[in-house]
């Protein structure tokens, strides 16, 4: 890993070349809902391939698969219509050899050489083997694998061969704009996994492998990163502050072109990537860069940069994560990784820079956020439910205080200051009351719609950046809570292609880094007041 300043050099590795039947620029195949992606309608949950999710339930859910996510999960409500993605004959009904439960549906589409499985339907299709279908027809209702319609309803679709024994990527093959779609995905869902010692290998929406059904797994490394989600630490939080005014836009590439994805900012302001292969993973520093932390062989340790003094913590291999002035440590430790129906048990340690920790509170599942120096913010779901508890945790006496219970939150991210949260809603009981929040972390405070949707990150305590929702978008606006004034940073002559939502926000506000989707290069904006 190389830590940025400036512009950096990297190695190029040449990419996977995805193989099928037919080109794959072709793309004859339409996404399976008549109507658009929208916060009521339909969003991606997971992309086909080496996602995070699959990295960590491969050996579970995938293991037919060789470990991948051999689909693309759609997440959408109950009894919402699946339409066929191509002209095609009904070839099965309820096969139990293709899994996805409670229901499924598989096409056969002779003249283009492969078949569409359609996972998790609500109920039995109407359809009848044999029967011929027509482009856009209404095949089932997307269902819930767990037959609630409450813990996790979703369409799963495939694309195989005719013969059934290779799964192809449904990006490759379907005509989408999926770097769109990715913009309100389930971050873990549209994330890859990154094996270190090939870690720009199976990075993009477009280059994940060709799936040999039965094979042996292709995901199975001795040293990935991110940290699976049982071990990861949460994002990091600055204390408060307000940034300038932010009139002024420009951008320049940083890297040679399809180079790692995944940069991220270091809480002191250091933008790091990995662009070569690793025998370990990348330390974390703490916000004054004085401290580096890191795991070595599941103990975590913390090192004093400048001594080399070395503090041993019992992490048990969880990463932590620092307080906004760094001189707090947090971490959680689970008993097991996360299901929809199971969600282990959780101790959170707190620490301070000489290594002396306590238990702080142990319960059933959950995240825990930095919300200040005396705060906390637990985020609790409910089993076989999208029920997210949100409380705050004092953690000068334990108090508890409640903020609400929301269904459905996605996309959680704290101010910088913990003033504020925001997240997003979708799919809810009232079309109208689907869309991005935020809500300040105080008792009895309620939560504020925004005026938009789209992918969003806190730009200073105040404000926040955010891409519009729309096919082909490439606005950056920022919109500022106190005075609700809405703007465009962007003007219509500066493209902003971003892959997969790969962009982040520097501690400061005033940089972002992205990965783009016309090169696969990360590029750097710079967003400055003239007057500054």
């Amino acid at each position: 890993m190389r830590l940025l300043s400036g512009v950096i050099s990297v190695l190029l590795v040449a990419p996977f070349l995805l193989g099928a039947p037919m080109a794959a620029a072709e793309k004859p195949f339409r996404l399976p809902f008549a109507t658009k992606s929208d916060v009521t309608t339909w969003l991606l949950e997971q992309h086909y391939g080496n996602t995070q999710e699959a990295f960590v339930y491969g050996k579970y859910w995938y293991a037919a698969g060789q470990g991948l996510h051999f689909g693309v999960d759609f997440e959408a409500p109950c009894g919402t219509p699946v339409v066929a993605i191509a002209e095609g004959v009904v070839r099965w009904i309820d096969n139990s050899n293709f899994g996805a439960e409670p229901h499924n549906l598989v096409i056969q589409h002779e003249a283009l050489g492969y078949a569409s499985v359609y996972g998790h339907l609500r109920v039995r299709s109407p359809l009848m083997v044999g029967q011929p279908v027509r482009r856009g027809q209404v095949v089932g209702e997307v269902g819930d694998p767990d037959l609630t319609c409450q813990s996790r309803p979703h369409l799963h679709l495939e694309i195989r061969s005719l013969d059934y024994r290779i799964a192809y990527n449904p990006a490759a093959l379907i005509d989408a704009d999926w770097d769109h779609l990715a913009q309100l995905g389930r971050p873990i869902g549209i994330a890859f996994a990154r094996d270190m010692s090939a870690p720009r290998r199976w990075q993009s929406i477009l280059d994940q492998p060709i799936i040999q059904m039965g094979n042996a797994p292709l995901n199975n490394y001795p040293l990935a990163y991110p940290p699976t989600l049982r071990l990861a630490p949460t994002p990091y939080t600055p204390p408060a502050f307000r940034a300038p005014l932010a009139t002024t836009f420009s951008a320049r590439r940083l890297t040679d072109d399809d180079c790692c994805s995944g940069a991220w900012w270091q809480p002191n302001g250091e933008l790091a990537y990995i662009a070569a292969p690793r025998e370990n993973l990348p330390p974390l520093l703490s916000p004054d860069g004085r401290y580096a932390f890191t795991n070595d062989n599941g103990r975590g340790v913390l090192v004093e940069r400048l001594s080399g003094r070395r503090t041993n913590l019992l992490t048990r291999g969880a990463w932590l994560t620092f307080s906004p002035s760094g001189k707090q440590l947090l971490w959680h430790i689970r008993s097991g990784d996360y299901f929809p129906n199971l969600k282990p048990r959780t101790e959170i340690w707190l620490a301070d820079l000489s290594g002396e920790a306590r238990l702080l509170r142990t319960w059933q599942g959950g995240e825990v956020y930095w919300l200040d120096e005396k705060r906390l913010l637990l985020v609790e779901v409910a089993p076989r439910t999208q029920s997210h508890a949100l409380s705050i945790l004092n953690i000068t006496d334990g108090r508890l205080t409640p903020l609400g219970t929301f269904e459905g939150l996605r996309r959680l991210s704290i101010a910088p200051g913990g003033g504020h949260i925001a997240f997003l809603l979708p799919f809810q009981p009232q079309a109208s009351a689907s869309g991005v929040y935020v809500l300040a972390t105080r008792s009895g405070a309620q939560p504020q719609k925004l005026p938009f949707v789209g992918s969003f990150r806190w730009r200073d305590s105040e404000s926040l950046l955010y891409v519009p929702y729309a096919a082909g978008a490439a606005a950056l606006h920022r919109y500022t809570l106190t005075d609700k004034v809405d703007r465009r940073l962007n003007d219509d002559q500066t493209r902003l292609p971003i892959a997969n939502d790969e962009w982040s926000v520097s501690p400061n506000g005033r940089q972002i880094v992205y990965r783009s989707a016309d090169d696969g290069a990360l590029w750097l904006i710079h967003l400055e007041d003239d007057s500054f």
